[in-house]
């Protein structure tokens, strides 16, 4: 196995927490009137800081989901995993037909891909599975 098959977990990792990072920030930063972080901090209850707040408990819950995901049964090899990880791919295609911001979401579809592909033989060496 290549070390870039051996390492294609951190690769999605990254990404992983760059998509964290840029779901919490707002246009005037990650703390900023508008982000997810200010919206728990303050005890604003108008319907754009609930919407905020819930969409700050998806993003939080599904990173957590990811990361534990990547650092266990992906960097295992367990097969299930490589499945699951096709939801980066799948997200940013999704993101660039429902926004059309093409830029950076088609690096991030393209690094997303290379992840999964790199270790395909890794995952697939024993059909016994």
């Amino acid at each position: 196995m290549s070390f870039l098959q051996k390492k294609s977990w951190i690769l999605l990792l990254l990404i992983q927490v760059l998509m964290l990072i840029i779901s919490i920030s707002g246009e005037n930063g990650p703390v900023g009137e508008g982000s997810v972080l200010h919206a728990y901090l303050t005890n604003d209850q108008t319907d754009a800081a609930i919407e905020l707040k819930l969409r700050g408990s998806l993003v939080i819950g599904m990173t957590i989901f990811g990361i534990a995901i990547l650092t266990n049964a992906y960097r295992k090899g367990l097969r299930w995993s490589w499945y699951a990880c096709w939801v980066y791919p799948l997200f940013f295609i999704l993101h660039i037909i429902g926004f059309g911001t093409f830029m950076p979401d088609i690096i991030f579809l393209l690094l997303s891909l290379a992840a999964l592909l790199l270790p395909y033989r890794t995952f697939f060496q024993n059909n016994s599975d």
